[in-house]
């Protein structure tokens, strides 16, 4: 008959493994869940500047940068991101919408600034 005993030397190794693949786990989302969101909020602020240089032909300047500076102050980004610069062409016709902004993420042990240059360009 087989017995279906333990080696007693290696009882706590697979709780000391789960217990080290769980620490692991939450380091990867408390560092991501910053970061996560300053990718975020640069992506949703880009998709908002092309979706405006795509319907930008229909609107003015000024509009545009209303509704920019909103999606800005919605995202909780610095001052320095809702200054906008629009550039529209006529050969070929297009409009290009960019901006530039720096955000500071503090880690522990680490302080990471990233230096972030939105910019659109959408042809008619």
């Amino acid at each position: 008959m087989v017995t279906g005993r333990r080696n007693p030397r290696r009882g706590g190794v697979s709780a000391l493994g789960c217990l080290f693949a769980i620490a692991v786990i939450i380091a990867v989302l408390y560092y991501g869940i910053d970061i996560g969101r300053v990718y975020w909020n640069y992506y949703s602020l880009r998709d908002e500047m092309e979706q405006s240089a795509r319907f930008g032909s229909s609107q003015t300047d000024a509009q545009i940068l209303r509704i920019l500076t909103d999606k800005a102050k919605d995202l909780g980004l610095p001052e320095e991101a809702r200054q906008f610069v629009v550039t529209r062409s006529t050969d070929p016709n297009r409009i290009r919408i960019r901006t530039h902004y720096t955000v500071e993420v503090v880690l522990p042990f680490k302080h990471k600034v990233f230096d972030l240059h939105p910019d659109v360009e959408v042809r008619q």
